[in-house]
């Protein structure tokens, strides 16, 4: 049997791939256990997952767990700081978020657990550097803390694959959206929703021309599941849409919803990267990959954002 720590696993993409799990992996033999720092009620909707709070950064809890469970993979989903804010505390991001996964991997090399997905960034680790349409071959140009962070555990994680055979697949991600979103700092398409629902206006930094690469989160957990099922190692891998939208697309699917929603725009980050789409050939070759269409995608998380908010009222 697979025995899965999945790092992080009570946020927006751990909540959807469990769910996903749940609903199309029953049969498969899979155990797994969520560490996270926070665990919501709605976990009583997993009743086949243990739930374990707590914080990955905390060896002691790891070795406890590694000892109690035998992992054969760890699935690293966990960030505790988003890039328009990483650079305001450069010193706490490397802490919060370098440090320990490379804990985590001192404890993997421990009791031999020789499998790591990480989750990393395909839109910060990337930068502005022309082409925008981003190939895993393309150079990185970081232009956040983030970004960095995320490159630099990357690079990590090779040197531990190359010095003690811990296999790895490294996913840079587009931007996601979709069910079991929570947070109000990251994440447009959700929180724009929400805030036209709520009769809120929402801030746009820039002029929302800026550009990026947008994914239903289920489709993200098939294409973890699937690459995991096809055993697909030591790869570096983009998952996106390979198509951009802009704030102004997003802004205008919103209104055609809720008419009134009301927009601010404000000066542009300069950590904030205007264009950018993900190459999905080299994912292609590993799995079939078959995308949401976006007008589907928005109207289920339009229909989960008002189902959130008439169970807040």
């Amino acid at each position: 049997m697979d025995k899965i720590l999945v790092v992080g696993g009570a946020g927006f993409l751990g909540y959807n791939l469990l769910d996903y799990v749940q609903q199309h992996l029953q049969n498969d033999a899979l155990e797994l256990v969520v560490l996270s720092q926070d665990i919501p009620e709605s976990s009583i909707y997993f009743p086949d997952v243990l739930f374990v709070e707590g914080d990955y950064s905390d060896v002691e809890l790891l070795t406890h767990l590694f000892e109690n469970h035998q992992f054969t993979h760890v699935f690293h989903f966990a960030s505790s700081i988003i890039p328009a804010l990483s650079t305001h505390n450069i010193q706490r991001d490397v802490e919060t978020n370098l440090l320990p996964t490379i804990g985590l991997m001192e404890v993997m090399k421990a009791f031999a657990c020789k499998n790591l997905v990480y989750l990393s960034s395909g839109g910060a680790v990337y930068g502005n550097e022309l082409p925008t349409h981003k190939k895993e071959s393309q150079a990185c140009q970081p232009i956040s803390s983030y970004g960095i962070i995320k490159l630099a555990v990357e690079h990590y994680i090779r040197l531990y694959a190359n010095l003690y055979q811990i296999d790895y697949l490294i996913l840079r991600l587009s931007n996601p959206f979709g069910l079991h979103h929570r947070s109000s700092t990251q994440g447009v398409i959700n929180i724009a929703i929400r805030k036209a629902l709520r009769g809120e206006t929402l801030v746009v930094w820039g002029d929302g021309t800026q550009a990026k690469d947008y994914l239903f989160a289920s489709d993200i957990s098939r294409a973890i599941m699937d690459l995991f099922k096809a055993q697909v190692k030591n790869q570096t891998l983009n998952i996106g849409s390979g198509q951009t939208i802009s704030v102004l697309e997003i802004i205008a699917l919103v209104k055609s919803k809720v008419p009134h929603f009301q927009v601010e725009f404000m000066e542009a980050m300069p950590t904030d990267v205007q264009q950018v789409s993900l190459d999905i050939s080299q994912l292609r070759k590993h799995i079939p990959f078959e995308l949401t269409p976006l007008a589907g995608a928005f109207e289920k998380t339009f229909i989960y954002e008002q189902v959130v908010l008439a169970n807040e009222v």
